[in-house]
């Protein structure tokens, strides 16, 4: 029989029962996870920053400058990664998966430097920072399967936003830091950021509405046949 349960002795009561049941776990499951503090955060304008956490978005000002890894272009920072092109896992992926670049090693390093908006400016100390962006990108084919990426910060008119924390530096200057409690500091191009926090998870959300709701559908169908059959 296809559908071996309809032969049990259950009411419409009980079937509904397992419908709901089974649509709840089906949700939890495709529901979106705790989002990240550059989420929650809002946007604030730099004249109204105080102490703690806070988003800003703005562009960014150099103070100084290092030398980029791939092109030594002079940047105020930049995120460098290694790809390889290949299976992930071990035999059985080869066999069922297929070949893309994934990205083996990362990392962020950058200068000191300042962020504007329309009501101020304020220095952000680069150390720890991560750098997740798209802009400026560069790549050197090392061979076939390794490829070599950087992305740079530049002074130029990309728009930027930064979570961080806010601080108190000399002479009662604030600056935004990576704090001692290993608070994200964290600066996203403005395309990259809604793409990662705003179109995707939307898309997700619907897919998993979608979802559910042709689960439920079915299910319903399924019901009314074995109910009038």
């Amino acid at each position: 029989m296809l559908f071996p349960f309809l032969s049990l002795d259950l009411d419409t009561s009980d079937i509904l029962f397992f419908v709901l049941i089974g649509s709840m776990i089906l949700y939890g499951t495709l529901k979106k996870k705790k989002p990240s503090i550059i989420e929650t955060l809002e946007i604030s304008e730099i004249n109204t920053l105080s102490k703690g956490l806070c988003k800003i978005k703005g562009q960014i000002l150099a103070t100084n400058q290092i030398t980029s890894p791939i092109t030594e272009t002079k940047c105020i920072g930049y995120n460098y990664s290694q790809l390889s092109y290949g299976y992930k896992g071990g035999y059985r992926r080869r066999v069922k998966g297929r070949k893309k670049w994934r990205t083996y090693r990362t990392e962020s390093k950058s200068a000191d430097f300042y962020i504007k908006d329309t009501t101020g400016q304020i220095k952000v100390n680069a150390k720890n920072i991560s750098i997740q962006i798209n802009v400026n990108r560069s790549e050197k084919k090392l061979s076939r399967t390794l490829l070599d990426v950087e992305n740079l910060l530049l002074e130029d008119d990309t728009e930027y936003i930064i979570s961080g924390t806010v601080v108190k530096g000399k002479n009662n200057s604030i600056e935004i830091i990576k704090n001692k409690k290993d608070k994200e500091l964290l600066i996203m191009d403005k395309a990259f950021y809604e793409f990662t926090f705003e179109d995707i998870p939307f898309m997700k959300k619907k897919a998993g509405i979608f979802i559910v709701f042709l689960v439920v559908s079915i299910l319903c169908f399924v019901i009314y046949k074995s109910v009038y059959s």
